[in-house]
């Protein structure tokens, strides 16, 4: 099916919409089935780099795509099957190598063998490809992205800082300002050392994995970062009350806990509550 006004389609997984700022092209894939939509991620494309394959139900439009912006190389913010499912036909077609963290080659290798339903049904599960490791920089013809650490999503995760125009692609560390749900193996007190470390660098723009482009890009993360440790603040203030944890749940986040049924509890509130319960890593 071809191009039109900026979307490929199709009736069975997937649908691609395209959003240019300025010299970055926003890639949004939308998995969907009968033509209702599940789920969306954002790749980015700016200056040859393409950051992030999408999932691999959308194999053809997103390789169709590629052909039209003609990557020069290829980043992973980590090893995610929304963000890494086209790596093989990456590989095989254009013979780039997608660089990412170092862990992340082994974790893709042992993708099939712990995913959850809910997961192989919304993206499928990427081939086995090669890869290639980061190093501290990124350049490319007109400019320069810093490689940063951001554990917490997953323990390979990293964000690319644009110093010049101050761009952060943040991959999933951001996800949005407010939050009802977490993965089960997601460390909230990382998550929370990332975002710090990244508000740092003082963003004036963020393109978000999940969120597509974000203006004020400081503010948001701010604004994220007072929002978990407000959160955090009560749930040990519930626990002292002597609340159960599933009242605690309610009273911040609502009634339901839709996708956690979904995902037999891999993403869920639950999870977000719990986390704040965990010892930091390196105390307990």
């Amino acid at each position: 099916m071809g191009r039109k006004g900026g979307e490929w389609s199709a009736m069975d997984r997937i649908s691609i919409r395209l959003r240019q700022e300025g010299p970055v092209t926003s890639i949004r894939m939308i998995s969907q089935f009968l033509g209702i939509p599940l789920y969306g991620v954002h790749a980015f494309f700016i200056d040859g780099l393409l950051i992030d394959t999408g999932f691999v139900h959308g194999q053809n439009k997103f390789m169709e795509l590629c052909d039209q912006l003609d990557p020069k190389a290829v980043v992973n913010t980590h090893y995610h099957e929304d963000h890494t499912g086209n790596n093989f036909g990456i590989v095989k077609k254009l013979g780039l190598l997608p660089m990412a963290h170092p862990r992340t080659p082994s974790y893709m290798k042992n993708l099939p063998q712990w995913m959850r339903l809910y997961r192989r049904f919304t993206w499928g599960i990427p081939l086995v490809s090669e890869m290639a490791a980061l190093d501290s920089e990124i350049q490319t013809r007109n400019y320069r992205f810093l490689v940063v650490a951001t554990p917490g999503h997953s323990d390979d995760h990293i964000c690319l800082y644009e110093p010049n125009e101050e761009w952060l692609f943040s991959g999933d560390l951001f996800i949005d300002k407010q939050v009802k749900y977490l993965r089960d193996d997601e460390d909230i007190y990382d998550i929370l050392d990332s975002l710090r470390k990244v508000m740092v660098l003082r963003p004036k723009k963020m393109f978000c994995g999940f969120s597509g482009i974000i203006d004020s890009a400081g503010e948001a993360i701010r604004y994220k970062i007072e929002y978990l440790e407000n959160m955090k603040s009560d749930v040990e203030r519930g626990l002292q009350e002597g609340l159960p944890i599933l009242e605690i749940q309610r009273r911040l986040l609502g009634r339901g806990d839709r996708l956690g049924f979904i995902s037999a509890g891999d993403l869920s509130k639950r999870n977000l509550i719990s986390a704040f319960l965990k010892p930091k890593r390196g105390e307990g």
